[in-house]
């Protein structure tokens, strides 16, 4: 049995999500040492906000985009 292409979009969706979590989780826990340059455990939470940020700000867009497709199909 195939996955409709909804439900499939949908997991990418969610792939997409965990994905952007997990940068946010790194950004915010580790960042770069000026000295070395190497990462380092420092928690910085604004960081993490901001990566957060631009992947809800992806998907958030993504889902428009895919709302008004939808829309614009149903007036045919």
């Amino acid at each position: 049995m195939e996955p409709s292409p909804g439900r499939l979009l949908s997991w990418v969706m969610i792939a997409v999500a965990a994905w952007g979590g997990m940068l946010a989780l790194g950004t915010f826990l580790f960042g770069l040492d000026e000295e070395t340059g190497k990462p380092v455990y420092s928690p910085n939470p604004a960081r993490g906000l901001v990566v957060l940020a631009v992947v809800g700000t992806f998907l958030g867009v993504w889902c428009l985009a895919l709302r008004s497709r939808k829309r614009h199909n149903s007036n045919k």
